[in-house]
């Protein structure tokens, strides 16, 4: 079975744009299947084989949960993947 992401983001935050260009990004530099998922409110999850990788929640406590902050670079997320490969 071949190693999977998943990309889970709030829709109503703005967060699909830079979700599909993650995603765009981890298909083309490492090569790895990705599926954006809408999520909840303020989300911005990043999963690899069911591990989270960045997780907004965590990163960004209750301000997170209210969509404030930032959402990681596509090459942040790529250079995450490729630690753990």
């Amino acid at each position: 079975m071949s190693a999977r992401v998943v990309i889970h983001f709030c829709r109503t935050c703005g967060f699909g744009p830079p979700a599909e260009q993650i995603a765009a990004a981890v298909r083309r530099e490492v090569g790895l299947t990705v599926e954006c998922r809408p999520g909840f409110w303020g989300c911005f999850r990043v999963e690899h084989d069911g591990q989270a990788i960045f997780n907004r929640w965590k990163t960004r406590g209750w301000l997170g949960r209210l969509g404030c902050g930032r959402t990681p670079t596509s090459a942040e997320i790529v250079e995450l993947l490729r630690r753990r490969s």
